[in-house]
């Protein structure tokens, strides 16, 4: 068993869904690829195939190049900016009532990736942050933060073998310090 630590948002997207065409989820997913900004594609993927559900980053570029893949659609722009506002990445999906394939604003911080730690490393890193020995659960990003910095919880985590984890949770607790954003495992 395991358990999955990521850096998620409260925020409530303000712009609505936009709808893209296959032509151009596969310019962008070509255009993210390249620049290794994929986040949480399938095994489908690495099939050669066309797969609508993931996530990827829009942060690092200006939303012109990211909106120009799309036909600089105004539905599009208007989920780039507001995830590049936020801070957050976007996210793709096929709707299942109409099989079009959308693009939102997601609620993962951008930047970050998720942790997947068995579960006696799990809590373990739960002791070290003193938080609950629960399967699931969520801490505020300032708590994390403010754990990380902590020389006692670093020297923690290294007598218990974790050290290796400690890049991660570094990128982790630098997650642009929005209101909301808060570490959740599960």
């Amino acid at each position: 068993m395991s358990i999955t630590f990521s850096i998620r948002s409260d925020t409530q997207p303000q712009a609505q869904p936009a709808p893209v065409t296959a032509r151009q989820l596969a310019a962008f997913r070509s255009f993210a690829r390249e620049r290794g900004e994929l986040v949480g594609t399938d095994a489908l993927d690495d099939a050669g195939y066309l797969a609508f559900e993931f996530e990827a980053r829009v942060c690092p570029w200006s939303w012109a190049t990211v909106a120009g893949i799309f036909g600089d659609s105004e539905a599009v722009i208007a989920v780039v900016e507001e995830a590049q506002f936020e801070g957050l990445n976007v996210r793709f999906w096929k709707d299942p009532d109409t099989a079009t394939i959308m693009m939102g604003v997601a609620n993962r911080a951008d930047g970050t990736r998720e942790m997947n730690l068995a579960n006696g490393n799990a809590y373990a890193l739960l002791d070290a942050l003193g938080a609950p020995r629960d399967a699931c659960g969520e801490i505020d990003l300032d708590e994390l933060v403010n754990a990380i910095g902590d020389p006692a919880t670093r020297r923690h985590l290294e007598r218990q073998g974790m050290s290796t984890y400690l890049d991660q949770l570094d990128t982790m607790a630098a997650a642009p310090s929005a209101q909301g954003k808060r570490l959740v495992w599960a």
